[in-house]
């Protein structure tokens, strides 16, 4: 039994993908890491990337925070890509299920698949039924990848540089040594959570139909971000990142849009609704770096009519 035991151990260990050595003394200092992950992504032509991230909501009806009252809503976005930055080119699909949960009915579940391609300033999308469309952005095309604009390596190596850190020891990721570090939460990252929760509450509540208003307070007393980051002991590139957001917040009505004049007005006294607590959770996987890509999209991709933003100006003032 005792064998049998230990071996089930070993075998959950080599599924897991990314064992843990625990803390100890790194090879590197943080900041030795910093300026090499930096150096290291400059220099970067090609990558891969696995994404995961899961959100889900919690709606109370009013004050009431029984289970009976409770709607949940759960998002789950999968996404792989590859990038091409010698190239100017990326292949990303990406995959999403919507679940909503009310009491006494049946879960409403729904799916959808994209298929994107960016080749150089053309963009081509499939909404997952085979439809595609083809839209040409009217700036040449090293102006639409900009400096590093689709380099999430150097991205989040330039994150990474700035931060504070703590250091958590080293680990295997995807079979790759690794040094894993805590990316303490600063300021920007309170304004990206009230950022995340006013988006929130604005589907909540229809905005701009409704005018939705936030209680900073609270947000800052629930409010909770952890951030980690793996770099390659060999590459000194990020192989991995997790982020964790939560909070809870109960979102007020301060005014409405009169349809007939399209028109805010203010209302006399607030409608608070019920608490909505929420948490987001985050996975991104880099590999593959500096690997041949050949990113090319389908026949029927390509032949789909180019379209324009001036064509669909003109097309929205047409059914105007």
């Amino acid at each position: 039994m005792k064998r049998l035991l230990v071996a089930l151990i070993l075998i959950a260990v080599a599924i897991s993908g990314c064992t843990e050595k625990g803390p100890s003394v790194a090879d590197k200092s943080a900041e030795e890491l910093k300026n090499l992950s930096i150096s290291s992504a400059e220099n970067l032509s090609s990558y891969s990337l696995k994404s995961s991230l899961t959100s889900t909501w919690k709606l109370h009806s009013g004050n009431n925070t029984t289970t009976e009252k409770l709607n949940t809503f759960t998002e789950n976005v999968e996404t792989v890509a590859v990038v091409d930055l010698q190239g100017l080119k990326v292949h990303a699909n990406s995959s999403t299920k919507n679940m909503l949960e009310a009491p006494n009915l049946p879960a409403n579940v729904t799916t959808t698949n994209v298929d994107f391609y960016l080749i150089g300033n053309s963009t081509y999308m499939d909404d997952g039924d085979g439809n595609w469309t083809h839209l040409v952005d009217p700036r040449q095309a090293e102006e639409v990848w900009g400096p590093d604009r689709n380099n999430q390596i150097k991205t989040l190596a330039g994150t990474f540089n700035l931060s504070t850190t703590e250091e958590l020891g080293t680990e295997s990721v995807n079979g790759e040594d690794a040094y894993k570090l805590k990316i303490v939460p600063g300021n920007e990252d309170n304004a990206s959570l009230f950022n995340t929760a006013f988006a929130i509450a604005a589907k909540v509540t229809q905005y701009p139909l409704f005018l939705p208003s936030l209680n900073r307070s609270e947000l800052n007393e629930t409010g909770k971000i952890e951030k980690t980051i793996w770099i390659s002991k060999s590459s000194y590139l990020p192989v991995k990142y997790e982020s964790v957001m939560s909070f809870t917040m109960t979102p007020e009505l301060i005014g409405a849009v009169d349809p007939s004049s399209g028109k805010a007005t203010m209302f006399n006294q607030s409608v608070q609704l019920g608490a909505i607590t929420v948490a987001i959770e985050s996975t991104d996987l880099y590999y593959d770096f500096d690997q041949p890509l050949n990113i090319t999209p389908s026949m029927q991709a390509l032949s789909s009519p180019a379209i324009t933003p001036q064509d669909i100006t003109n097309q929205a003032g047409e059914q105007a």
